[in-house]
């Protein structure tokens, strides 16, 4: 069986339980497109909390993930995957990407087991037992094909399950 669920429908609508929204992102702290520019519509005080870290960390982000309250909705953590330095047409090659993005979940992975992350961002529960949830992250501005990403979700079955939404 595997870990990855596909879901038709709109990632952003309100939910009752407990979840974390992960998207791939940029470090130069621009929510300009896809997702991240609807989100920074709905969220703006976590577009906030983001460009704050992208001015303190810089390129230095890569292959992190930051951990932000949605401010909006108390059962909603958003994970920022840090996998391009830069948004729009100057993001990396699709390669270092992927290898980007398995850096950011290993990362979110070790945060979502440490019970201080979450009482540090108001969780309503444990952050293991949130639902991970995203787009077909790096498969849009970025340019990834979805197999290459979805191959590196696969990697974590034994450690974390996805819902993937597709429009």
């Amino acid at each position: 069986m595997s870990n990855i669920t596909y879901l038709k429908g709109n990632i952003l609508k309100l939910k009752n339980y407990p979840h974390i929204l992960i998207h791939s992102c940029n470090c130069d702290g621009s929510w300009g497109g896809g997702i991240a520019y609807q989100m920074s519509i709905r969220y703006p005080r976590s577009e906030k909390d983001y460009i704050e870290i992208c001015e303190e960390g810089g390129s230095d982000l890569l292959g992190s993930c930051s951990l932000i309250p949605s401010y909006a909705e108390d059962n909603l953590i958003i994970a920022c995957l840090f996998t391009s330095s830069l948004g729009g047409s100057g993001h990396g090659s699709k390669e270092s990407i992927v290898k980007y993005t398995k850096q950011a979940l290993d990362d979110m992975y070790s945060q979502l087991q440490d019970p201080a992350t979450g009482k540090s961002l108001g969780a309503v529960a444990p952050l293991m037992e949130y639902k991970l949830e995203m787009p077909k992250i790096n498969s849009g501005i970025f340019g990834v094909p979805w197999e290459m990403t979805e191959k590196e979700l696969l990697e974590y079955k034994s450690k974390m399950d996805f819902t993937v939404y597709e429009l």
